[in-house]
């Protein structure tokens, strides 16, 4: 008989099992979760909550109440139910992002009341605590692409991981109406952050970052499915007329991916730096905490930190209306409070080149054969590049 000859374990896995930069189990957990909520649902509600994972939708994160939404209400869920969609909310994020989700939505029972002398008996149809609407695409399992979304009024979470252990989390939109109310600031530590930061400039630091008198109504880059090379801001909030804006303010507020304007983190002090790096974080850390390093290397990657550059538009103390962002090649905060005499606030964390794993899904095409059968392969997303999106308040 010949005897079977047997390799000598090595220390390290094969390269086909190796995690990936950017791979982890925290792609396994969020797939857990979310199967754990899939699973769940009735034939019913999956049929709502599941759309292609290609589907055009998949790239419509606008954060206004509309008619027609995509998905599954949390309304319509059942109180297991819920706590399993809570459970995927969660798991896919920092405890700290999911308490300002949770804050997001329930400040819908605050702003119902406030609008109440308004828009009187259709106040509770818009401001809604449960109008928040679920929706996956592809359905989750184990190793395969897939995202979810979670969107509302001020609210715009929406996670897609590639390959089962790729996971993508922009664009991810937080706001507050009204921002500062009793005890709810919901968005105050980033904005104090961003103060800290402007008041320890210098006279000639601030005259360079500083690039407007006047902010934009919303975010300069809207909610365009993709960030362009260039883009202006709306005149004014969809719905609204309290912030308004002429044609000079929107070039003078332009967004130039290749020409990020303010100033450059690289050049601050280390107290300054240390500033910056807190504002920063406050947003790249909204990411589950075992991603956050695969983010920064990615920002590494495209040129450091130290080529971040932060602009402020409009005043400088906090009652006046304002407006800051953070701009590098994979990297783009915005932070509005323009609207309501500076009480209402935008805030969005984006990559302008893997918002929706955009950049995740590239590399995973050129990765795998795509060449077999129609059923032994993937299909790719279709381009959407060119669609924009409406304009949000």
């Amino acid at each position: 008989m010949t005897a079977l000859s047997h390799s000598h374990p090595s220390s390290e896995l094969p390269q086909a099992h190796r995690p990936r930069p950017g791979g982890s189990f925290d792609a396994t957990a969020i797939t857990f979760a979310a199967m754990g909520l899939f699973d769940a649902l009735t034939g019913d509600q999956r049929a709502r909550v599941l759309l292609p994972h290609e589907d055009p939708g998949r790239t419509h994160w606008n954060f206004l109440p509309e008619s027609g939404r995509a998905g599954l209400p949390l309304g319509e869920l059942d109180r297991h139910q819920e706590a399993l969609a809570h459970r995927l909310i969660a798991e896919s994020m920092s405890i700290p992002a999911y308490a300002r989700v949770v804050q997001v939505m329930t400040n819908e029972h605050v702003l119902r009341e406030l609008n109440l002398p308004v828009f009187g008996h259709i106040a509770p149809t818009f401001r809604d605590a449960r109008g928040y609407f679920f929706t996956f695409f592809g359905q989750p399992q184990p190793d395969t692409t897939w995202g979810w979304r979670l969107v509302g009024h001020h609210l715009s979470v929406n996670v897609t991981v590639v390959d089962g252990d790729l996971v993508n989390a922009t664009p991810f939109l937080l706001g507050a109406e009204p921002a500062r109310f009793g005890p709810f600031r919901i968005l105050g530590e980033e904005e104090d952050a961003a103060f800290t930061l402007l008041d320890g400039l210098t006279g000639s630091q601030q005259q360079r970052t500083v690039i407007h008198s006047r902010p934009p109504a919303d975010f300069v880059t809207r909610t365009v499915t993709s960030i362009g090379e260039v883009e202006y801001p709306a005149y004014h909030g969809v719905g609204r007329r309290d912030a308004m804006i002429t044609d000079e303010d929107r070039k003078a507020l332009a967004y130039f991916r290749a020409h990020p304007r303010g100033c450059r983190a690289g050049d601050l002090s280390p107290t300054q730096r240390g500033h910056f790096d807190t504002l920063l974080a406050l947003f790249v850390e909204r990411a589950r905490p075992g991603l956050v390093g695969y983010e920064m290397d990615r920002i590494a990657a495209a040129g450091g930190v130290e080529n971040l550059h932060f602009a402020w538009a409009g005043g400088t103390s906090i009652e006046q209306p304002h407006y800051f962002r953070i701009q590098g090649p994979v990297t783009l905060v915005e932070f509005d409070n323009a609207e309501d005499n500076a009480n209402h606030v935008h805030s969005v964390w984006r990559d302008p080149t893997n918002d929706f794993g955009a950049d995740l899904l590239i590399q995973h095409h050129l990765e795998h054969d795509h060449t077999g059968s129609h059923e032994d392969r993937e299909e790719a997303p279709g381009p959407h590049s060119g669609e924009r999106e409406g304009e949000a308040t």
